[in-house]
Formats: structure tokens, sequence, C-alpha cells
């Protein structure tokens, strides 16, 4: 199995966005996960298409788009011309079809993901969208806001899409955001976790970031296993 990091770019310093990106490209992150919010949804503004097309350029590395809105598909052709690779809509968005969306993003040539919320639970009738996304983001935390609370419904969420998503011989990514730390990993692995989105409690802390990754990539292999007795392989990069 393939486990994977993520930047949770929201987290970088917002006043050298630029530096802190160029020292995750010395680092083992395998993906940016990049977190868009229309104000509502979420009640902040983080990133905007502009910065993801400055920041393209920089690194071949996988962008991965995170919609906190209520309108997702305003934004698709945006995202798409601005070298996101992923795109990623909640069931909670009000005002359209989630599912639309997805077909939309796909259509886009982009790779979709659905994300859930730890306040929501996993709603019936997602047969027909599964097989559609290439990655499930379960969130631990409310919104795009760093530094929130632990959420443990999180877990129920990643544990219930994982064993869906299963039993219908698919295979996506099983994505936390959220607190989530080298302590948390057992909780997550056991959820089915395989992609873990970094932000203030792994990667962006005080020191040196490359570093940080390095210290949670190796928690990761000692945690993997020691739970499987298995070897771990990490995603190769394009």
């Amino acid at each position: 199995m393939d486990y994977i990091l993520s930047a949770s770019l929201s987290c970088a310093n917002p006043i050298c966005i630029k530096e802190d990106f160029e020292r995750l490209e010395r680092s083992d992150i395998d993906v940016y996960h990049i977190d868009l919010c229309d104000g509502v949804f979420a009640p902040t503004f983080l990133f905007n298409t502009a910065a993801i097309r400055a920041l393209r350029p920089l690194s071949p590395r996988r962008f991965d788009a995170h919609l906190y809105c209520h309108h997702p598909s305003l934004y698709v052709e945006d995202l798409r011309q601005s070298g996101v690779d992923v795109v990623i809509v909640h069931v909670e968005t009000a005002g359209e079809d989630y599912k639309q969306t997805i077909r939309m993003i796909r259509d886009a040539g982009m790779a979709a993901g659905l994300a859930i919320l730890p306040t929501t639970q996993v709603p019936d009738g997602l047969e027909d969208v599964l097989p559609l996304v290439s990655i499930i983001v379960a969130n631990s935390v409310g919104p795009a806001f760093a530094g929130q609370k632990f959420n443990p419904d999180g877990l129920r969420n990643m544990r219930t899409l994982s064993t869906r998503a299963q039993a219908m011989g698919l295979q996506p990514e099983i994505a936390a955001d959220g607190s989530v730390s080298s302590a948390r990993l057992p909780m997550f692995l056991e959820a089915g976790c395989n992609h873990f989105v970094c932000g203030t409690s792994s990667v962006f802390r005080p020191g040196d970031m490359a570093e940080h990754t390095r210290k949670f990539r190796a928690d990761l292999v000692e945690q993997v296993q020691q739970l499987h007795q298995a070897p771990v392989n990490k995603i190769e990069r394009g």
C-alpha cells in the first residue's frame, strides 16, 4: 500500500508563502493540499486561484484543491486553468448537487474527490459516486481553521467510507484532514487512512519543515510495520 503525505498550504506563513513552499520542495512531501473557502461554507478566505497559478510552475508535485464552498462548480474551470490536479468537494455543499459537480470535474480532465465534515454522518446513496472519486477526505476538525480541537467523529466517517469503498472493490485514497500528528497515527491507520494532510500538528511547526516531514514519515513507517508487519511504500512522484 502507498502512504501519501500532503502539506496543507493554509498552514504556511501567508507573508512568505513562496519561501515556505520552497522549503517544502526540499522535503519528502508528496502532495500540496490547498483549501479554498467561499466565506460562507467556511467563514474565512485562504487561497485563491491566482496564488495557485503562481505556485504551479515551482513544482511538478500534485496539487489538490479542497473546496469549502457551497457552489463548487463555479471554480472548476478556473482551477483547471490554474493547473490543479485534483478537486475535492464536500457532501455538505448547498445550492447544487455535489455529485453533478464531481462529474463536471472529471469532464474537465481533473480527478475528483469527496470530503465530509466530522459533524456530518455519511449519507446513503453514495454507490453511484464513489467509483468516480480518487480520494475521500474525512475531516477531523471543522472547515479551514488551523489548530482546531480534534473531533473523533471524523474517524467514524473515515471508517464508514473506507469500508463502503472496499465493499465495492474500490481503492481510493482515504485522507485524514485535521489534527494529524504522529500520536494519532494508530487511530487513523485503524480507520483505513492512507493519506495524511499535514498541518500545524506535524509539518508546519517551528523549525525545519523538511526534517518534520522526514520524522513524520519515519513515525508512519514504524506504526504501519507494528500494525501490519509489512513494508511501506510511498507514492511515486511524476
